[in-house]
């Protein structure tokens, strides 16, 4: 259920806004910001400085009451224990910096969707055995396209791989190209202390990006 709806905001949308700094009382006008814009898939890293899983909370309330497949969670996440404290915040996608089986094992046994964090072949193959089936390359703007697609050349196509770290409007393509199906976005689409219309015109920006990529097809 959750993996196919995680599925379904990547369809609509190829993007995971990582929301890092908004605090509780931002947190409504930023998300119904990017959802407005397109975006159907957010993250509140648990290092933002000011309650994020009360963030969470709120953010995950705003998505249950949305008429369009979308799904929020975590980032940042390293620690077994974590997980459960997202959960019960309403988080339902738990994302991770690195490659840490002991929090795909925990995020897998609760039933919500893993994104941990991979950059080399041993770390990526070390995610699937733990039962990840999407991957989060990071920081993958610190090497070339190719790099993307010589990973991809040993990693089943049935594995989601995403983008993420340094991923703009002008090198999108570029990574989807080399077998990206999916973008991290960060400050690229939020940064802390942003206003509302400064969300909404780097949101427009990268859904629009995000769009013509998507039409190029698989």
């Amino acid at each position: 259920m959750r993996n196919q709806r995680f599925h379904q905001a990547l369809e609509a949308c190829p993007l995971i806004a990582i929301i890092r700094g908004v605090t509780p009382d931002e947190i409504d006008i930023v998300a119904n910001t990017l959802l407005e814009a397109g975006v159907r898939a957010i993250e509140v890293p648990l290092n933002s400085p000011v309650e994020p899983l009360r963030s969470i909370e709120r953010l995950a309330k705003i998505m249950d009451g949305y008429d369009a497949p979308t799904i929020c969670g975590a980032g940042t996440v390293l620690a077994p224990e974590q997980v459960e404290s997202v959960q019960n915040a309403g988080g339902e996608i738990i994302v991770s910096p690195n490659c840490d089986p002991e929090v795909i094992s925990e995020t897998l046994s609760r039933g919500l969707v893993s994104v941990p964090g991979c950059l080399t072949p041993t770390e990526a193959f070390r995610a699937l055995k733990a039962g990840a089936k999407v991957l989060k390359m990071f920081p993958v703007a610190d090497f070339p396209p190719q790099y993307l697609e010589s990973l991809g050349a040993v990693v089943s196509k049935e594995i989601l791989t995403l983008a993420v770290g340094g991923i703009t409007d002008a090198n999108m393509e570029t990574y989807w190209k080399a077998g990206a199906r999916g973008f991290g976005l960060g400050s690229n689409i939020y940064a802390a202390g942003d206003t509302a219309s400064q969300v909404a015109d780097k949101a427009r920006i990268m859904v629009e990006a995000a769009r013509r990529v998507r039409a190029l097809g698989d």
